[in-house]
Parts: structure tokens; C-alpha cells; sequence
């Protein structure tokens, strides 16, 4: 239901002893289709009244289409992760508050967009696995477009953003795993998602750590695949592309350790690197710090 506030402008609004025109009509129209819960009447209503030259412009018209069609949204399609209702009332609030030189609206507008702009993220978090994971990014691209216009912290963006890609990032590499052959191209794009974290957060322990273990895994899995009746020119070329990949990895992994040297993981993960990399005092070292730690479990 319209917030007391607005049903008493509505009111004044629409008992104003000045005579109505045509639109200023159809508003009240569309008003109460929607207090006795007719939305498609509301709908159509509405959606010809922002459409009509004398009232494209009025703030209080595409406020109101905002709240039909956010109604709409809350009556039916809330489990609709895509509910094209969501998108108009959002697209609405947002015309309403660039329109609206009153400033009439200016917090209701404020209040239902950061509201829809929220269900537009969890549905994002909801659609994060193997099989829905493009709708999470079109939800998290349009949850970051409205929200923007509403939150005036860049931090909290910022935050969103990063725990967005680490999502997506685990997706994309389980997606990669269990398809390596089939799938390479997510590893990929797994790999673009820890960097978009790390070009703002360079400090980030789960991007530097992930990253690491991307490079990590790819060249154990290589070593893994070598035939063992692979020839001398073959096996050379495994090798020099395996060693390449501990060393990107090295960094990552050596970053994740700075900013948490009791990680059990990292200290692993660098032992190994270091192995692999024919380092072997260093590899023992990370390696008895990890046996130190566990003792003092």
C-alpha cells in the first residue's frame, strides 16, 4: 500500500476544486485501479499517461507507474529472477526522480529503487551456480546501475563488486573443472574475475590466494595429463610451460601469504610452488612452518 504521506498528496491532488484535464484524470484513474488491486487496469492506465505528450514529463505520473508496477512485481513475480515488471518500476522511479523538479517524490523514489535494486542482488546471489549464472550477472549489472543512483558510498559498491566476482569466479572454475577439455575458456574468465577485484583491491587474501591456486592446479593438471610414453621434445615442452605456471602462481601465492602467514592452504600451496620449482629449502621451510602451526592446534 501508498505510504499515508502520498495517499493524503494523491488525495489533495485529485480533490482539487480545479477542473481535471483528460490526464490529470486518468492518473486518478490509475490511482484507484491500484488501491482496489487492479493492476492490469492500473497498467494500461498509467502507461498511457506517460506516454501522452502533456504528462511524458510529470513526476508524479511515473512515480505512481513505479508503484503499479512494483505491485505488480510483489503480487507475481517475485519468484521470477527476470520479472520484467521489476525493470519497469525500477525504470520508472528512476524517470520520476530525473523529472521531478518538485522533488515531491525524491525519497520515495529513493526508497522503492534501493528496495528493487536489492531484490535484483539477491536474486544475482541466488542464480550463482553452473546453470544460471549468466542471469546472476545481468541481475548484478542492473543491480549496480540503480543502486548507484541511490547510495552515495562508493565503498558499498565497491564491496558488492568484490564479493560478486569472487562469487562468479567460483562458479566459473567448478564450471571449468569438471569439463577441463570442454570448458577452457572459464578458467579464463575465472582468472578476469580475480583480477577485476585485484585492479581495486590489491590486498584481497581470496583474489591473491584463488589466483595463486588457478596457476597452481593448471600446472599440476598438465603434468598429470603427460603420457608416459610422451617423447623427449614433448615432455621439455610440459615442463618449460609447468614451471612457467608455478612462477605466476608464485605472487599470488606469496601475496596470500603476507597477509596471512598461518593459512594452512598458502603455506601448502608454497611449498609445493617451490618444489616444483626445484627450491627445496625454501619448500621445506613453508613446510615446517605449516608442521609449527598444526602442533599448536
Amino acid at each position: 500500500m501508498l505510504r499515508i504521506k502520498s495517499i493524503v498528496f494523491f488525495g489533495l491532488l485529485f480533490l482539487s476544486t480545479t477542473i481535471l484535464n483528460a490526464q490529470q484524470s486518468k492518473i486518478a484513474l490509475a490511482y484507484n485501479y491500484l488501491q482496489q488491486s487492479k493492476y492490469d487496469s492500473a497498467k494500461v492506465t498509467i502507461d498511457a499517461v506517460v506516454l501522452h505528450p502533456d504528462t511524458k514529463n510529470d513526476g508524479q505520473a511515473w512515480y505512481l507507474r513505479g508503484f503499479v508496477y512494483k505491485s505488480i512485481y510483489n503480487q507475481g513475480e517475485k519468484g521470477n529472477r527476470q520479472s520484467p515488471s521489476r525493470l519497469i518500476a525500477l525504470e520508472s522511479f528512476e524517470t520520476s526522480l530525473s523529472v521531478d523538479t518538485s522533488l515531491e517524490n525524491r525519497q520515495e523514489n529513493i526508497k522503492n529503487i534501493k528496495y528493487l535494486a536489492t531484490t535484483l542482488y539477491n536474486d544475482a546471489a541466488a542464480s550463482l551456480d553452473a546453470v544460471d549464472y549468466k542471469i546472476a550477472i545481468d541481475n548484478f549489472d542492473k543491480f549496480i546501475k540503480y543502486y548507484s543512483l541511490v547510495d552515495d558510498s562508493p565503498a558499498n559498491i565497491k564491496q558488492k563488486k568484490i564479493d560478486f566476482n569472487l562469487a562468479i569466479a567460483s562458479v566459473y572454475t567448478k564450471i571449468f573443472e569438471a569439463d577441463r577439455q570442454g570448458k577452457s575458456d572459464f578458467l579464463n574468465l575465472a582468472k578476469q574475475a580475480y583480477n577485476k577485484i585485484l585492479d581495486v583491491d590489491p590486498n584481497n587474501i581470496g583474489a591473491n590466494y584463488n589466483m595463486g591456486i588457478l596457476f597452481y592446479n593448471q600446472a599440476v593438471n598438465l603434468i598429470n595429463q603427460s603420457d608416459y610414453d610422451i617423447d623427449i621434445v614433448a615432455l621439455s615442452d610440459i615442463q618449460d610451460n609447468s614451471i612457467k605456471l608455478f612462477k605466476e602462481s608464485l605472487p599470488f601465492m606469496e601475496k596470500a601469504y603476507s597477509l596471512d602467514p598461518r593459512r594452512r592452504e598458502t603455506l601448502l600451496g608454497l611449498s609445493g610452488i617451490y618444489f616444483s620449482l626445484n627450491e627445496f629449502e625454501k619448500s621445506n621451510m613453508f613446510k615446517l612452518k605449516l608442521e609449527e602451526i598444526e602442533k599448536q592446534k
